[in-house]
């Protein structure tokens, strides 16, 4: 939310926002990219491919998928009616009790869009968490990734664009969405031998701190 939300127009019915994510589906949907490195990964190669971003990009890809990252911050989601979902129920609670964020519907009726705002408290509280918690940049740089995506600014955008994974589609309603950092690998050292990129896979910096 706080670095993927929009910030609030003038007329924010929320006093003390800052920033906001308008949708709950656009909130799992950006939750999904930044929990799986392979797919965002790949879905970064295509943006390379289609030359919205420069093949230097290739470098941040290289941190998703080299060494152990994909082992180290995957965190898989099942499949169900709409695509990857986990109830947020819990850890939205959490940030909602000590006044991080607030939600709020968009009407009285019980379908309506639900918004989600990040609060004064809760950007200050990040910006304390990157300084006491270094492994916090990782999920930084993540959230920065995604907003590459040109669909990572719409729910259903993002929906479609995350049917577009083979592996993604096919999975069964109830199933665990699988890894595909193989083939995502594969991917980006044919990537980057096209634009004659120097990529290694075997080690990232991450991997460097977790040695004893």
């Amino acid at each position: 939310m706080d670095k993927l939300g929009e910030d609030v127009p003038t007329s924010c019915p929320v006093h003390g926002a800052v920033k906001v994510v308008q949708s709950l589906s656009l909130l799992i949907k950006i939750d999904f990219w930044i929990r799986n490195p392979d797919y965002l990964a790949d879905e970064l190669l295509t943006e390379i491919e289609q030359q919205r971003q420069p093949p230097s990009l290739l470098s941040r890809i290289g941190s998703m998928i080299g060494g152990k990252a994909p082992t180290l911050h995957r965190y898989p989601m099942a499949k169900y009616l709409y695509g990857a979902y986990e109830r947020p129920d819990n850890a939205l609670a959490l940030l909602a009790s000590h006044k991080l964020i607030r939600h709020l519907r968009t009407s009285d009726t019980s379908k309506a869009r639900r918004d989600y705002y990040l609060l004064e408290k809760g950007s200050e509280a990040a910006t304390a968490m990157r300084a006491e918690v270094p492994v916090v940049s990782w999920y930084d740089q993540q959230a920065e990734a995604v907003g590459l995506i040109p669909e990572a600014s719409m729910g259903g955008a993002a929906r479609r664009r995350q049917y577009e994974q083979p592996e993604y589609e096919q999975t069964p309603w109830g199933a665990v969405i699988p890894e595909i950092t193989e083939r995502v690998r594969d991917r980006a050292l044919k990537v980057a031998r096209h634009f004659s990129f120097p990529l290694d896979l075997q080690v990232n910096p991450i991997d460097a701190e977790d040695k004893p």
